[in-house]
């Protein structure tokens, strides 16, 4: 088996080694925040990669030969990915997605801040003969994987079924560098898997343009900026030259959420540092936060954290 080598330009100038073994390398991508990736090198041609990310910057992907498989799941948060023809599409957390080199982003970047996933590498032009030799013996027809599903016009996307999810939760239970042995078995069910899988029930994936992104983050950024103020959503929409409707579709396709929803949740999160700080009246954090009286802000704080803010201090 080939040993690991870290290529700088898969990862970008600020990237760092934080440790390296024959079939393991972790990188530090250097971004503001945390950005851990883990790659395991399972066989000659197919990579095992755990990403942990909490961060709000755009990474650019690495370079990729011309015949790749990718299939990544997502653990929690919301992977964003834009492609060649400047579309974005996301990946939502409990989702599942194939990709092949037509469709692997050139950008990634988190909404929610954070990631944490897991994607099956499988380089066809790095196959060793042994590699494939295996997998036909299985069989697994690693030249097939992600035809059934059109991945060679769009990424692939579903929601992640039972058996399938298992096994990805095995994956993340067993994040450990001596257990190579079994990230194969694993790795090897999960081909197993993707080989059996038609697009029967393939999920109906939005593309969008990355202009239109750009703007609605741009409101969102207006929103959290100015938690104390009554702002029209309509009035934001307009004035960004964005239907109102597209303007909420997009939103929950970025956040995961609708924008009164991810609002109220991002105030809440707020609210709870302050109370926890313990300086700031509890009128004077209603206020900050853009509610008229206590009694509004405490309803809106126990429908997201279950308790009244007085009782969440206390607990605290």
């Amino acid at each position: 088996m080939n040993s690991m080598n870290f290529n700088q330009e898969w990862y970008g100038s600020q990237a760092k080694v934080l440790t390296q073994a024959p079939d393991c390398i972790v990188v530090d991508y250097g971004c503001n925040g945390r950005g851990i990736v883990k790659n395991y090198n399972l066989f000659e041609g197919i990579q095992l990669c755990f990403l942990d990310f909490n961060t709000d910057e755009t990474m650019v992907s690495k370079k990729f030969n011309s015949d790749i498989i990718q299939i990544t799941h997502c653990r929690s948060g919301r992977y964003e990915c834009e492609f060649l023809n400047h579309t974005v599409s996301y990946l939502p957390e409990g989702y599942f997605g194939v990709a092949g080199t037509e469709y692997l982003p050139i950008s990634f970047s988190f909404p929610l801040k954070k990631y944490i996933g897991v994607s099956l590498v499988i380089d066809k032009q790095a196959l060793s003969d042994e590699t494939r030799k295996m997998m036909k013996a299985i069989p697994i027809d690693l030249d097939k994987i992600g035809t059934t599903l059109g991945i060679e016009k769009k990424w692939y996307v579903n929601e992640t079924p039972p058996k399938l999810q298992h096994l990805f939760s095995e994956l993340y239970e067993v994040d450990e560098a001596d257990s190579m042995g079994y990230f194969k078995i694993k790795a090897i069910e999960l081909l197993y898997y993707m080989d059996q899988l038609t697009q029967l029930n393939g999920y109906d994936f939005k593309y969008f343009d990355k202009k239109q992104i750009q703007s609605t983050k741009a409101i969102r950024e207006y929103l959290i900026t100015h938690l104390d103020e009554k702002v029209s959503l309509e009035r934001l929409a307009k004035n960004a030259h964005l239907n109102l409707s597209v303007f909420h579709m997009i939103f929950a396709h970025i956040y995961g959420d609708t924008p009164y929803s991810h609002l109220k949740k991002y105030k809440m999160n707020l609210a709870a540092q302050m109370l926890t700080d313990g300086q700031v009246k509890i009128g004077d954090i209603a206020l900050e936060l853009g509610y008229s009286n206590a009694s509004k802000f405490a309803k809106a704080f126990q429908s997201v954290y279950g308790v009244l803010p007085k009782d969440y201090r206390k607990n605290r």
